[in-house]
């Protein structure tokens, strides 16, 4: 735990500098490939920047931490220090200039997310919508699966280990949601070979469902945005997979399609209406199962 972690000025001040550093050269290469040309810059150069990854993670170990929330406690023990001080306010100006960057990323090429977002979302979905079932290939409607009230879990992309770690908590409580006649089905914008790839590797045992026009992730206001999947507190959480010695899920690159694309949680109800909206702020954000389970009462 954070408490217990002891660390000296001289270490944290110096983990904190290098971190800084880093990122202040992924973001300074984004912005100047950008801005020679944004269609060269997105979407191939842009992954670059997820290698704030590869350094919030060696920023947890320098200081003996798993997580960001514990990182925080540590400066917070340490900020009367003015080195500590120093190097904290630097890196919550380099988070500021990150974010804003990605947000004129988004505004300059009119994503997805940024042209949904002042469109209200469905309050119920029509029994007719068709899906592909990823298991039998075959065309199914929305409404095969109504009569109990439906939880549409809608993935981001198939490599995602926050959409996994959902699906498997989801997984483990399945005997407290049918008790609220709670069915899980998870839906992907993706192919059917990716999905039933990802099948494979998380054993899941939920009905799978393919949404390939991502006609249910528009109705839900979901499109795609490079500043809430890279936001730069978003990235700095997806280290602690790597500090936890997790691994990411080895997945073709070719069939992870949009990993941009933003998920969600909707509860339906037996004739389709939206009981739980939870559209996804960025891969982390879901619904806890209590805040599921509470809906479907």
């Amino acid at each position: 735990m954070a408490q217990d972690v002891s660390v000296s000025e001289e270490t944290l001040t110096g983990a904190l500098s290098l971190l800084v550093s880093l990122g202040q050269i992924l973001l300074q290469n984004a912005q100047q490939e950008a801005a020679a040309s944004l269609q060269t810059f997105v979407p191939h150069k842009i992954t670059t920047l997820f290698g704030l990854i590869t350094a919030g993670e060696n920023f947890y170990r320098r200081i003996g931490v798993k997580t960001k929330g514990e990182a925080e406690a540590v400066w917070q023990k340490l900020y009367h220090h003015p080195a500590v001080r120093e190097q904290v306010e630097e890196l919550l100006k380099l988070e500021n200039e990150w974010d804003s960057f990605l947000q004129s990323v988004d505004k300059d090429l009119q994503m997805t997310d940024e042209q949904l977002s002042g469109a209200n979302p469905a309050d119920s979905l029509s029994p007719d919508f068709v899906f592909t079932d990823a298991r039998s290939k075959e065309s199914v409607t929305l409404g095969q699966f109504l009569g109990q009230k439906l939880l549409l879990v809608l993935i981001g992309n198939f490599g995602w280990v926050p959409c996994r770690d959902h699906v498997a908590e989801l997984e483990a409580n399945q005997t407290l949601l049918e008790a609220q006649s709670v069915q899980v089905m998870v839906v992907s914008f993706g192919s059917v070979e990716g999905a039933q790839l990802w099948l494979e590797q998380t054993g899941c045992t939920f009905e799978m469902m393919l949404d390939s026009q991502r006609k249910v992730y528009r109705s839900f206001g979901l499109g795609s945005s490079f500043s809430k999947v890279l936001k730069f507190g978003c990235l700095m959480q997806l280290s602690e997979f790597s500090a936890a010695d997790r691994d990411f899920p080895d997945f073709p690159h070719r069939l992870l399609e949009d990993i941009y694309q933003l998920g969600g949680d909707f509860l339906l109800d037996e004739t389709g209406k939206v009981l739980l909206s939870h559209p996804s702020k960025n891969p982390l954000d879901r619904p806890s199962l209590k805040d599921v389970l509470q809906a479907a009462e």
